[in-house]
């Protein structure tokens, strides 16, 4: 029993206790004596990483995380650097394979824990709208949630601090009265949003009394509808004339026209617009969009040079009908009947109930929901009252799962919480009908029932939250779209213009991923999604109108290059003014490879974010002084190469051959002395045979975290060998999606460790 205790206390610092002595250990010292513990010792280890540290824990019998690193660069052969003496190959292939022994020796022993999760906001608001039908606002109404291990899904990290808990009680009051409305009462109110209350995109400037549109834009108020039915949008606008057609302006909600109209007169005749809309309840963008903006300098006449747009006033009236039925009242009467029948009410919230805590309710469950209200109530105001309870009880905020019982240390997932688990990891919201019926029937209990399921949840167009919220943050452009390049050196590229460049990312990994194609397309695909503004920034042409569609991208001799073109990365590792290689390489080592470099060591002073040079040198000779010095080079001699590249593009994305009137140069040299020259370059490096097998470990594991909910450790180095393997046999997001689901790490919950070690459960 103390050897499994020792074991197990091992298994929670990431480190394990093997069955035998390890006498390779012998064989690793001395080379790491000889060769890096110069450089990795003590307070001042480089990168981070004290190799006597390490040894020390292999002897006394653990298997640090360090490891892994140590392979790694020796495999790369980056370690020691180049300009430093080296080892022979036959040193190097030695301590390689005495190292990957001691990994070798882990025994079976349960997957690590996953931190029970509370709903991430866009999960919160995604389950909000399926249950309820009730819109909400993400960025006003929740704080963001941290980030754990790259993704923002992280059980470690989603915690309930005391603010967001009071957050849950005022929208839970919100989404309560806006999805069940009171039988006899209209409540009608008329919003007026001034000009402090209103927001303009592209540009929209406040003048004394009106917000100006110089250009396409809009100007909006964030308004929180506290119940569904019909209102009355209007706006009090002017304009001021140019070019051939009058003003036209569009009242619009979250974006979206819902009538457009013509403005004439000068620009001091105001005039109100006014449409009727049917809206949801919960908290959305009301306003008004200029629609055809018109600039001409060369006009003979100074006042038919430019067409622009004011907005004094939004406002907003409503529900001007009565709103009672809601959508989801009236769906519930056709189910059960009225509430204020007994046997009706308690259905009302045993079905909600269900749906809400995402698994079959017990009588006593209905019983306490019923007993926050009186019985003299009206019926549809102890559905209200059941509703916030449900709203705010942990079974709702929280994807619980039962703890194995007493003498386990493990227990397999029921069907209900595998369906959670899916629908949660494909689609970011509650399981819907489908799922609910393949749960209660037990075909999630099987493989072929979990397949067929997966199967059938990849074709579903919600999908999509997989490239919105996995794709997003695996390739670091969830940003992208608050990005602000230099508005003098890069006209045009507004926010319009780089949502579009997050949209055509998430885009083209939705078709990866729902049309079965090879991963590798990820890196060489030569297509994407493009409309007529994003195409004519590329620099592509025969691109007509504003809807995104698939388009083939005949760049000679590039190949489109899949991601290594996309604006989005190519914004988002670039600075405001000017591009960065080395944030760049960086990208490529971290997202592609996962193979982050280490932090510079303190007291190392980067380049100049503005464009700036130190005198006449350039940007590649300014690395290369910086990498003169041997506390940088190591590092910067895989990112630059892989960094510069990417030269052909510039802070934008958009493809060039010189800057300042020099050609541009996108060589370089990896440490192992291959070369790598420009996007089609660097798509080779990542698709041979070294650089494919990193590139599908790396995806293997970044999807495995996102869908796992948790950092991987070395207890999962089993299950993403058994993940690359399928990868390789299929290259294909499906496939991979398919292997994991099947992995103890998704199907199992393990024991508490402390639970194992107090005796309480065996291994």
């Amino acid at each position: 029993m103390l050897q499994l205790a020792l074991i197990l206390a091992s298994i929670s610092s990431n480190s394990f206790v093997p069955a035998s002595p390890l006498e390779d250990i012998e064989g690793i010292r001395p080379f790491m004596e000889t060769w890096c513990i110069g450089c990795h010792e003590g307070r001042r280890s480089k990168a981070d990483l004290d190799l006597v540290v390490m040894l020390d824990r292999i002897e006394a019998g653990e298997l640090p995380a360090a490891i892994d690193r140590v392979i790694d660069r020796l495999d790369e052969r980056d370690m020691p650097p180049s300009e430093e003496p080296r080892p022979g190959e036959t040193e190097y292939d030695d301590v390689i394979h005495a190292l990957e022994s001691l990994l070798a020796r882990r025994a079976e022993r349960p997957p690590a824990r996953t931190t029970i999760r509370r709903l991430g906001r866009y999960e919160y608001a995604n389950t909000i709208r399926d249950l309820l039908g009730v819109e909400l606002s993400i960025e006003d109404e929740l704080p963001a949630d941290e980030i754990g291990d790259g993704f923002d899904n992280s059980g470690d990290v989603l915690s309930v601090p005391p603010l967001l808990l009071e957050k849950y009680f005022d929208l839970a009051e919100m989404i309560a009265s806006g999805a069940i409305a009171d039988s006899d009462q209209v409540i009608s109110t008329t919003e007026r949003f001034s000009l402090d209350d209103l927001e303009a995109t592209n540009r929209g400037v406040l003048r004394r009394s009106v917000w100006m549109l110089p250009t396409r834009g809009a100007v909006f108020a964030r308004h929180a509808i506290p119940a569904a039915g019909p209102y009355l949008l209007r706006a009090r606008v002017r304009a001021q004339q140019a070019g051939p057609d009058p003003v036209r302006m569009g009242l619009v909600v979250d974006g979206e026209i819902l009538e457009s109209f013509t403005v004439e007169g000068a620009v001091d005749d105001a005039i109100e617009i006014e449409t009727e809309v049917d809206l949801d309840a919960g908290v959305r963008d009301v306003g008004v969009m200029f629609l055809n903006d018109y600039w001409n300098p060369e006009a003979t006449e100074p006042a038919d040079r430019d067409r622009n747009a004011f907005v004094e006033w939004v406002e907003l009236e409503g529900p001007i009908r009565s709103v009672y039925p809601t959508k989801l009242q009236a769906r519930l009467l056709d189910r059960h009947g009225s509430p204020d029948e007994p046997a009706a009410l308690r259905a009302i919230l045993g079905s909600l109930a269900s749906l809400a805590w995402r698994r079959p309710v017990e009588p006593n469950d209905v019983d306490a929901l019923l007993a926050l209200s009186d019985g003299e109530e009206p019926g549809w105001d102890r559905v209200r009252t059941g509703l916030l309870a449900m709203l705010v009880h942990p079974r709702f905020l929280f994807r619980i799962e039962a703890e194995p019982a007493p003498g386990l240390a493990e227990r397999r997932l029921d069907g209900w919480e595998i369906a959670t688990r899916l629908s949660y990891f494909l689609w970011s919201t509650m399981p819907d009908g489908r799922l609910r019926r393949a749960a209660a029937t037990g075909q999630l209990d099987t493989p072929e029932g979990r397949a067929r399921e997966v199967r059938r949840m990849i074709r579903d167009p919600r999908s999509r939250n997989l490239a919105r919220h996995f794709a997003t943050q695996w390739l670091q452009i969830r940003s992208v779209k608050d990005a602000i390049p230099d508005d003098e050196l890069f006209p045009g590229v507004d926010d319009r213009l780089l949502r579009l460049m997050s949209e055509e990312t998430e885009r083209f990994f939705d078709e990866i991923l729902r049309k079965g194609l090879p991963v590798t397309d990820l890196i060489d695909g030569d297509w994407s999604w493009l409309n007529q503004p994003l195409a004519a920034h590329y620099g592509i042409e025969g691109v007509q109108g504003n809807r995104m569609r698939k388009v083939r991208i005949a760049t000679e001799g590039e190949k489109g290059t899949g991601l290594l073109r996309h604006g989005s990365i190519l914004v988002s590792t670039s600075n405001p003014t000017r591009t960065s290689p080395v944030k760049r390489g960086k990208w490529v080592l971290e997202a592609l490879l996962d193979d982050a470099p280490p932090p510079p060591p303190p007291g190392i002073s980067g380049l100049p974010d503005d464009g700036a040079v130190v005198g006449e040198l350039t940007l590649r000779e300014m690395l290369e002084r910086h990498r003169s010095d041997p506390e940088c080079a190591s590092c910067h001699l895989q990112m630059d190469a892989l960094g510069f590249a990417l030269e052909p593009f510039d802070a934008v994305g958009r493809p060039r051959t010189e800057q300042g009137g020099m050609p541009i140069d996108a060589l370089g040299e990896l440490p192992d002395g291959r070369l790598v020259d420009g996007p089609t370059g660097l798509r080779d490096v990542l698709l041979d045979a070294i650089g494919l097998a990193r590139f599908q470990r790396s995806l293997a594991m970044h999807l495995a975290t996102y869908g796992l909910g948790r950092g991987l450790d070395l207890r999962d180095e089993a299950m993403l060998d058994r993940l690359v393997g399928a990868l390789e046999e299929t290259p294909t997001l499906e496939r991979l999606i398919l292997e994991l689901v099947e992995t103890d790490a998704f199907l199992l919950r393990p024991a508490p460790i402390e639970v194992i070690m107090e005796g309480e459960g065996t291994p």
